[in-house]
């Protein structure tokens, strides 16, 4: 029994001198790793002293300035949207919609030939000629028959040769089919 309580005497006097080592108040700074190379300009005005009616306080740290700086939240793409409501302004209402979004309704003969009658998607409707300009990739209405209407779209293929295109409208009868 006399060994156990030495050997608890021990411990204890072990765990104390380890606790004062640990428990010390000064500890030593530890060195940068790395050291970065100041300007002499920089350096001399960190060493020059504050002027008379300055307070002794250390500088305060700098704020994020943006100035200068691309905003993060902003796409890298910028489009002008006014612009951009202004040039859909300009264009007429039947070169706005690609030819497959526009319905071909209705023929009208008259004495100077036949006017086909064209709706977009809002369902607002248009009366067209032979010669008119229609849809987005600058076709022209070649022809208006009694269930058709005939559209050219010119474009260029990747030899360079230029091909004519013709699309074709069937006339809508009311009820979808």
């Amino acid at each position: 029994m006399t060994g156990r309580i030495a050997l608890s005497v021990l411990g204890l006097a072990a765990l104390t001198v380890l606790g004062a080592a640990g428990c010390s108040e000064k500890e030593k700074p530890l060195q940068p790793v790395v050291r970065k190379v100041v300007p002499k300009e920089v350096a001399k005005a960190a060493e020059a002293p504050a002027p008379a009616g300055a307070s002794a306080k250390a500088p305060a740290e700098e704020l994020y300035n943006p100035k200068g700086k691309r905003d993060p939240f902003e796409p890298f793409i910028k489009t002008d949207r006014k612009a951009s409501q202004s040039e859909m302004a300009a264009i007429p209402p039947l070169q706005r919609y690609d030819i497959n979004e526009l319905r071909f309704v209705g023929v009208i003969w008259t004495a100077k030939g036949a006017r086909a009658l064209v709706e977009d998607i809002e369902g607002k409707g248009y009366s067209v000629i032979v010669g008119t300009k229609i849809g987005r990739a600058g076709g022209v209405v070649t022809r208006i028959t009694d269930g058709q209407l005939f559209v050219g779209e010119v474009s260029r293929e990747t030899t360079g040769a230029r091909v004519v295109r013709e699309i074709s409208l069937k006339l809508q009868i009311p009820g979808g089919q």
